[in-house]
């Protein structure tokens, strides 16, 4: 619940300090960078970045003619749940709690989109967030949130679904979920790909960034996204 978004302790870790545990890791007594990473991929249960488990680099394919892609924005405003049902809404669209029933919290925003720029001007838009929430581990997957006042940052993963003319386009984010200075105030910062769609953007590629935010005491959630892509009407 929001609540438990909003005033989770703190944890010792940052994400900064993450990061660079992680880089020295992988790249330590490395004669470079690509040894590191060879030493990675050759771990037990490795998981490179963008390389499914189990699966073999090599077989990526090569790309010999590149897509032109054009710049687009959406923004609109919702009305927020604070309380979706776990199962029922985020298990549902394959958001499913890996810390553990209780552990995450499943928020859905529902509205419409109002203003971009590019081929999608209109359309109901669903956001469906899923927050690890975990803090019983050690270490906590709450981290500080850089703010005077407390709270704290979690890991989280959604899709934002657009309906446009009989068309629907999906937004596939990861990113931090934040509360904010002052009660009641949620944020979200992620990246995206767009994942599965149908209708006229079933071709659809593209990648860019997603920007939220929303008050506990208006029940209401703004939302702004900024990317490229290509077959995209």
């Amino acid at each position: 619940m929001l609540k438990r978004w909003r005033n989770l302790p703190r944890a010792g870790v940052g994400l900064l300090g993450l990061a660079l545990v992680l880089m020295f890791t992988v790249t330590a007594d490395a004669g470079s960078g690509r040894d590191g990473m060879r030493r990675l991929g050759s771990a037990p249960n490795a998981v490179l970045w963008g390389v499914p488990a189990g699966a073999n680099p090599a077989n990526s394919p090569a790309v010999t003619v590149l897509p032109t892609v054009q710049e687009f924005s959406i923004a609109g405003s919702t009305s927020m749940n604070f309380l979706a049902d776990e199962t029922a809404v985020c298990g549902a669209i394959g958001l499913s709690c890996t810390s553990g029933p209780g552990n995450c919290q499943c928020v859905q925003a529902t509205g419409t989109v109002s203003d971009g720029v590019g081929p999608i001007f209109q359309g109901t838009a669903v956001f469906t967030l899923n927050i690890d929430t975990d803090v019983a581990v050690t270490p906590s997957h709450a981290y500080p949130n850089g703010s005077p006042a407390p709270g704290a940052c979690f890991f989280a993963s959604g899709i934002l679904s657009i309906g446009t003319n009989a068309s629907i386009i999906n937004f596939v984010t990861s990113g931090a979920a934040c509360n904010a200075i002052g009660g009641g105030v949620a944020l979200y910062s992620g990246g995206f790909d767009i994942g599965t769609s149908t209708g006229g953007f079933s071709s659809a590629v593209g990648g860019g960034e997603i920007g939220f935010g929303s008050n506990f005491n208006t029940g209401i959630g703004i939302f702004d996204l900024k990317g490229a892509g290509t077959n995209l009407n």
